[in-house]
């Protein structure tokens, strides 16, 4: 099989772990330079929920997709959709 062919999912965890550490890192450096006390106060925040976050990446087994990251495209979001009609659907006519 050719490179170009697989998707390995090791590379999407790697690189949405890579987002998150780079997402609390911003977040640091933001805060070190802040000058205005409400600034700060959502800055630390944000660092929170971030850290949090990258905290859930991190615990997650590799090639399992946190469900905050699951329907990210347009098209993924339409399938879950239809996804959950089929069910609904089915539940209630059957």
């Amino acid at each position: 099989m050719p490179w170009g062919d697989r998707r390995s999912t090791d590379t999407a965890d790697s690189l949405r772990l890579a987002a998150a550490v780079a997402e609390v890192e911003g977040l640091h450096a933001a805060l070190q330079h802040a000058t205005d006390p409400a600034r700060h106060r959502r800055l630390r925040a944000d660092l929170a929920r971030a850290a949090a976050r990258l905290a859930g990446l991190a615990a997650a087994p590799p090639g399992r997709i946190p469900a905050q990251a699951r329907f990210n495209s347009r098209r993924a979001r339409r399938r879950a959709a239809l996804v959950r009609g089929a069910r609904w659907l089915a539940e209630r006519l059957g």
